[in-house]
């Protein structure tokens, strides 16, 4: 191996490495203000306090709490499938660089990623099912 090849493999995991630590510190310090600024169940005791004794719908509470859940989940399992396809996709590109594997053998992998991805994006889309109750019940 030429040493301006090495040097070039060293450039490409250093920059590589950086931008997988950038995206995990990401994805630590949004989970901490999180947790920290959006305290949904100090929300919810404050909303059933202020609210009148008549206007009060469970089913509005049991939605907002399901919506809320099942958009935090899908946002953190996307977040974790981009950075371990980002970790596949460096290993790749160093193994090919380093000429241990072809391009034939690290073409199926990356397809395969960006399959996954593309399918993962189009099912992600949801819908509210709280509007929906409204209008059956008028």
């Amino acid at each position: 191996m030429e040493p301006s090849m090495f040097w070039i493999i060293v450039l490409i995991s250093g920059i590589s490495v950086a931008t997988l630590i950038c995206f995990v510190f990401f994805g630590s310090l949004l989970n901490r203000k999180f947790r920290e600024e959006l305290n949904i169940i100090n929300l919810v005791y404050k909303w059933l306090i202020d609210a009148p004794p008549r206007s009060f719908d469970p089913s509005f509470l049991s939605n907002m709490m399901d919506e809320f859940l099942n958009r935090r989940n899908e946002f953190w399992m996307l977040y974790g499938q981009f950075i371990l396809s980002l970790f596949v996709i460096v290993c790749v590109t160093i193994l090919l660089l380093t000429g241990v594997i072809s391009a034939e053998a690290g073409l199926p992998i990356l397809s395969g990623i960006g399959g996954f991805a593309i399918g993962k994006g189009i099912s992600g889309g949801r819908t509210s099912t709280y509007g929906k109750g409204i209008e059956e019940k008028r």
